[in-house]
């Protein structure tokens, strides 16, 4: 059970490898977003620290900044972690690369005035180099540890929740997710919550925009159509697949964004409850993910009436490298920014 006390800002210190020198933010780490969440159930917000960010030095993290300027564009960034739904050395930590880009020079012309990092509980990783956990035999030690679909998307929907009762509206910000994140992303905002059996949560607050990295987008492709460049992954694929989504091969398909039916898609992007706008980026020399899972996300958005999809262009260097030096993540929300301001 976690603290009830609330989380307060403290500053903190953020770094990128592209940066000579750490950069000084205003921060509230492992926000809880339910009661008596287990420890991977939270979130952080990150702020530039200014004169104005840093009276909140010390008091309750409950609400994010409010925009001083009317601008249309999004103000806020939340982002979904990767790790194939189960490191637990991949956090919401990971932003930090991309905050440090974000906050390095505080001009007031910045569309970003915060970051919020969502963490969720993550499944077993028995294979795990140095922190394999087994339910069975770890006896139940750490259900933060134990998830199984749908509690991955209901997780990233109470964290938005909490955003919301925070002060994130439909369209103020903009949601990006890496590897299973990016899946976790369109899941959370393509369909409703009913599709997972989860009657009892509120849609996502609708982003403005949804950037997808290095993600993985259909799952039964991850086994069966993974390619001559990475076969030699298909047994960790299965296996690591069959304890995040269930042994039921047949139940994977309902769980991919790339096998969503567009015309649902559509009706939610024209009542306003699915974004207008996805930027789909993959590195071709991501040595974890084929080429193909994004391209048949991309096909499919592409049936999507109102839907406009874009394929991005930072993502380069091995699967891990967005998160890892932030400055893809960074200039890929900038470029997402300038095609809002063309459109509005």
């Amino acid at each position: 059970m976690r603290d009830t006390k609330p989380v307060q800002w403290q500053l903190a210190k953020v770094a990128s490898p592209h940066l000579p020198h750490p950069v000084s933010v205003v921060a509230a780490t492992d926000i809880p977003y339910i009661p008596n969440a287990n420890r991977l159930q939270n979130l952080s917000i990150y702020l530039p620290k200014t004169s104005e960010t840093s009276k909140l030095l010390g008091t309750p993290a409950t609400s994010l900044p409010n925009p001083s300027s009317q601008s249309r564009l999004p103000r806020y960034h939340v982002h979904i972690h990767g790790g194939a739904w189960r490191d637990p050395q991949l956090t919401s930590k990971s932003i930090e690369p991309a905050v440090a880009h974000a906050f390095s020079a505080t001009d007031v012309s910045d569309p970003i005035i915060a970051v919020a990092s969502l963490n969720y509980t993550l499944s077993q990783f028995p294979t795990h180099p140095t922190l394999p956990y087994d339910a069975l035999k770890d006896n139940h030690s750490d259900p933060a540890r134990e998830a199984t679909h749908p509690q991955h998307v209901s997780d990233i929907l109470h964290g938005l929740a909490l955003l919301r009762s925070f002060g994130l509206t439909d369209t103020s910000y903009i949601l990006s997710g890496h590897s299973c994140g990016a899946s976790l992303a369109f899941q959370a905002t393509l369909q409703r919550p009913q599709h997972y059996g989860l009657e009892d949560h509120p849609d996502a607050p609708c982003p403005a925009a949804v950037l997808g990295l290095n993600g993985l987008y259909d799952l039964p492709e991850l086994v069966s159509g993974l390619g001559a460049s990475h076969e030699q992954l298909r047994d960790e694929y299965e296996m690591l697949l069959s304890i995040a989504f269930g042994a039921d091969k047949g139940r994977w398909a309902a769980a991919s964004p790339a096998r969503f039916d567009p015309a649902d898609t559509a009706a939610r992007v024209r009542e306003g409850t699915a974004p207008r706008l996805v930027v789909l980026d993959q590195s071709a020399e991501d040595q974890l993910v084929p080429m193909n899972q994004r391209e048949r996300l991309g096909t499919s958005l592409s049936r999507v009436t109102g839907l406009r999809v874009i394929e991005g262009h930072r993502c380069t260097g091995k699967h891990a490298a967005p998160w890892e030096q932030g400055v893809m993540i960074w200039e890929s929300l900038q470029d997402i920014c300038e095609l809002l301001r063309e459109e509005n």
